[in-house]
């Protein structure tokens, strides 16, 4: 759609995927976003940098570099996700990734089938006749390509309109805080590993208290606030 000058995103959904290559190595992968209400957004990214000077937590947040002993840091910044009514998140688990048959189901293509996950986890967070603003985190030189086909194959549902835009999670609250949840859902499900890690078995607990759910488990479609959908490939 051809924006004209001064139109503004009602909505802006923030990205992340992990364990997303095909040869990575890992049974799973997930792809999240992370909703907000463009009105909301400032506040929101204030908010989290306040709980960071409150807690002295300066690093950019990553699931793979949680601090052992900011876990009040973790609980606080779950706790505002949950109590605020302008977020909320959604994530795609694809299960047994390995078993995928790219070539029968997928016209031979991982990328198709990577935009089919993106797909699922974001058509539930468009709302109908609304404006929304896609941010994807910076994975490779593939990134434009990769969001501009997102933005053609989401711009043919009920969205009044869609961009897409490529940022560095350094740069946004918001990716680094999708980037906590899903490397928490990507780690629980994962069966190829030992989950040996103090640090993220006390995050993953905290996340599921505050969320009251497994995040094992899927959630049913209405579930708005966090929404896991769990997808098996055919025959398993």
């Amino acid at each position: 759609m051809q924006l004209r000058r001064g139109m503004m995103p009602e909505y802006k959904i923030f990205c992340d995927e992990s364990c997303h290559l095909p040869h990575d190595g890992c049974d799973i992968m997930v792809f999240g976003a992370l909703r907000c209400e463009a009105a909301a957004l400032d506040e929101v990214t204030s908010r989290i940098k306040t709980l960071r000077g409150k807690h002295n937590y300066h690093q950019e947040l990553k699931w793979s570099k949680l601090v052992g002993n900011q876990m009040p840091f973790y609980s606080d910044l779950i706790a505002y996700f949950a109590a605020n009514s302008s977020l909320c998140f959604k994530a795609t688990v694809v299960l047994n990734k390995k078993t995928l048959d790219h070539e029968k189901y997928n016209s031979g293509s991982a990328g198709t089938f990577y935009y089919k996950m993106a797909y699922y986890a974001l058509r539930d967070l468009l709302v109908k006749g609304k404006g929304h603003r896609l941010y994807l985190d910076y994975m490779d030189t593939l990134g434009a390509t990769k969001a501009a086909k997102l933005q053609e194959i989401l711009g043919n549902g009920n969205a009044a309109w869609i961009t897409t835009h490529i940022i560095r999670s350094h740069e946004s609250q918001m990716v680094q805080l999708c980037d906590l949840f899903i490397g928490a859902i990507a780690y629980a499900n994962r069966t190829d590993i030992p989950k040996d890690s103090k640090v993220k078995a006390e995050f993953i607990d905290l996340l599921q208290q505050i969320v009251r759910r497994p995040l094992t488990l899927g959630t049913p479609p209405w579930e708005e606030k966090f929404n896991i959908f769990k997808f098996s490939p055919r025959g398993n």
